[in-house]
């Protein structure tokens, strides 16, 4: 039986998820980076409730991405976060809607300034 472990990384202009698989107590692979521009990210949100597991769920529109990402589904993934890391999970959908805007807003300037380009 394998097991999963890893961690999100928010940066200045991209999001990395790492994850490393263990597969009994002495085989470990190496940790495997996966990195997307904030543009790329199609939802991240922190579900919860009553008596169920905390889970961060991240959806892309890159999925050829998370090709290699264990328990991945079609750009989608389920994070099961862990008791510790509970108040920096809910933080973190909200940091990637800002980066997202952040993102959107800077590609939309560029865009704008090509077209005056254009017409000069």
């Amino acid at each position: 039986m394998s097991h999963v472990s890893g961690k999100v990384y928010c940066g200045r202009e991209h999001l990395e998820l790492q994850f490393k698989l263990k597969d009994r107590a002495f085989r470990k692979s190496e940790t495997q980076t996966v990195r997307f521009d904030y543009a790329e990210i199609e939802k991240a949100e922190f579900m919860t409730g009553w008596f169920r597991p905390k889970i961060l769920v991240f959806q892309t529109r890159s999925p050829e991405k998370l090709d290699g990402f264990p328990g991945s589904q079609v750009g989608r993934i389920e994070l099961l976060v862990a008791g510790r890391s509970v108040t920096e999970a809910r933080k973190v959908s909200e940091l990637i809607r800002f980066k997202q805007s952040e993102a959107f807003l800077a590609e939309s300037e560029a865009r704008l300034n090509r077209l005056r380009e254009d017409e000069a």
